[in-house]
């Protein structure tokens, strides 16, 4: 499961609609403050909005240096009557039969009303329709405008994309109580009559082959909420219902949707009769359109963020158990893993990367330095202090035993054989241990870097790109799907390394034991300023590691200036 796309509009420096390929691997280049740090910022201020409901952020859960300032800051040139737009495309295509995916109950649901439908079959193998019903990617996005009245921003609109087509949107306006469920597309695969392949129909044109279930099941149950048309925004030609939500657009996202189907004309004894097809076309519309964003949500609350200035550990540290996520962005979180890694096999790996010869090369390892500790004063203390007897030695061992314990994670030098606390070393080795441990570390999602080449030396560098490639792999006993990565970078050095991969990879001339990288695994991207705002422009790389683009202005042109 990864992001494969943004689209970002009015958002920062973002003023038209720019689009993002993610890949596996994705970089970001471009001069000091022309918007490298956007994309990261977009993808935190959605978390706030679908984590935690939170549409006007000043710090978020990621910490570090992201402050957003809030909506009147984050909207384009502060201009409050912009909308602000951003859309994720998420691939599910490695989760088919995920139980924990939201997608996959429609077995149950809605029985026997939309037995017909596709979507009974969204997750996993179906001996009658083959793979014809698996959802291979979804796509959420949510537009947040400014209301005067209420002097606040609200979700405008929540949209929903299914293998690249539109199902349907949740669209209000500022005032409470105003939600719509809208925007449906009936012509939608997963909304007409599935036909096997033995029963397709002669003609084309077969009612029951064009026609959706659901549309005849909203237009017999919600003839009043769908009528309703007191909503200017929403066209007059498009079907809708009544939706509770939280703010503007946005529903609870951990409960069905709340509908509003009700008839006053109708009696209660066919009130009752409807209730279970309400409750099955509840349960269906939950589905589609709130799995997707549950599951965007989930996957963004995985993202590790490390910020461009990582701290160096205290002699007195002392590590959190539990290791907020404002703690990646400032490192320290890398620390703690470490340092509660009882297993050992943490640090081992990143043991393998520091001082391997084929990998970063450092001059250094972590290691694991347990001290006892003598309480003054304290039994044991005392002992010494009036001078020890024949009849203390059978005590010594147990005082000893009981003497409470502390662990520091110190750093070997190679050179001089000795050992090092992390703040005794160059900069560079303790601005380095936070990406190695992050890249290693067992977790989903998006890791976001900023800036991994601070104070690191060239030779390290390269070996980074490395690092970054065994990131985005999948774990090979399948206990992640492996990350996406976002690096923000000025490092030719990484680069070079990653162009060199795809290169070898295509030649069939990697090295032993070195993991391989192809073109459709990395995208590179140049980030420019102009008078429209924040442009980003991919720079294609071929099968050869090759530029198929030229850098624009003389981008990693200085070194051949200074040469020549």
């Amino acid at each position: 499961m990864r992001l494969t796309r943004i689209e970002i509009e009015n958002f920062k420096g973002i003023g038209d609609r720019q689009e993002v390929e993610l890949r596996p691997i994705t970089l970001l280049f471009g001069p000091n403050s022309a918007g490298k740090s956007t994309i990261l910022q977009a993808l935190h201020y959605l978390r706030e909005i679908l984590e935690r409901g939170n549409i006007d952020p000043d710090v978020t859960i990621a910490g570090g240096l992201i402050d957003l300032g809030g909506f009147a800051t984050l909207v384009y040139n502060h201009e409050r009557d912009r909308t602000v737009t951003i859309k994720v495309t998420m691939d599910l295509s490695d989760e088919q039969g995920a139980d924990g995916l939201p997608l996959n109950g429609g077995l149950a649901m809605g029985e026997p009303e939309f037995s017909e439908l596709p979507v009974r079959y969204l997750i996993g193998e179906s001996a009658e329709y083959g793979d014809y019903a698996i959802v291979q990617t979804i796509a959420v996005q949510v537009d947040v405008r400014w209301s005067e009245f209420e002097q606040a921003p609200y979700v405008s609109r929540l949209a929903i994309e299914l293998d690249g087509k539109p199902l349907a949107a949740i669209v209000s306006t500022p005032q409470e109580g105003r939600a719509q469920l809208a925007d449906f597309n009936f012509d939608h695969p997963l909304l007409r009559r599935a036909v096997l392949p033995d029963d397709e129909p002669e003609d084309a044109d077969d009612e029951m082959a064009a026609s959706s279930p659901l549309e005849d099941e909203i237009w017999s149950l919600a003839r009043e909420a769908a009528a309703d048309r007191s909503t200017p925004d929403i066209p007059a030609d498009r079907l809708r219902i009544a939706v509770d939500t939280e703010n503007g657009a946005l529903p609870e996202l951990d409960r069905e949707l709340v509908l509003g189907i009700r008839d006053p004309d109708v009696s209660k004894a066919e009130l009752e009769e409807r209730t279970p097809r309400v409750n099955g076309l509840r349960s269906l519309l939950s589905e589609m359109v709130l799995g997707p964003v549950r599951i965007l949500r989930d996957h963004l609350a995985e993202m590790t963020y490390i910020g461009p200035l990582r701290e160096i550990p205290s002699r007195s540290y002392r590590p959190q158990v539990s290791p907020g996520e404002a703690r990646w962005a400032h490192g320290l979180a890398a620390w703690d893993f470490l340092y509660n890694d009882r297993s050992g096999a943490l640090m081992q790996e990143v043991n393998q990367w520091l001082s391997d010869a084929g990998r970063l090369r450092t001059d250094y390892r972590l290691e694991r330095v347990e001290y006892r500790e003598v309480p003054v004063p304290g039994v044991f203390h005392q002992m010494f202090e009036r001078g020890l007897t024949e009849d203390d030695l059978g005590d010594l061992q147990e005082i000893y035993e009981s003497l409470p314990t502390r662990t520091e994670i110190a750093l070997r030098d190679f050179n001089k054989g000795i050992l090092v606390a992390p703040g005794d070393v160059g900069v560079g080795i303790s601005q380095m241990v936070p990406v190695v441990v992050s890249a290693l570390r067992k977790q989903d999602g998006v890791l976001a870097i900023e800036q991994p080449e601070l104070h690191v030396h060239p030779a390290i560098q390269v070996g980074m790109g490395d690092l970054f490639i065994r990131a985005a792999q999948r774990d090979p006993d399948r206990l992640f799907s492996g990350k996406a990565l976002l690096i923000e970078t000025h490092s030719e050095h990484i680069m070079l390394r990653l162009l060199r991969r795809i290169r070898e990879t295509t030649d069939d001339e990697l090295p032993p034991g070195v993991t391989g990288l192809t073109a459709d695994d990395l995208s590179v991207i140049y980030v420019e300023g102009s008078d429209d705002g924040v442009r980003f422009r991919p720079l294609r790389v071929d099968d050869e590691g090759e530029f198929r683009d030229r850098w624009p202005h003389g981008f990693f042109e200085e070194r051949a200036g200074e040469l020549f």
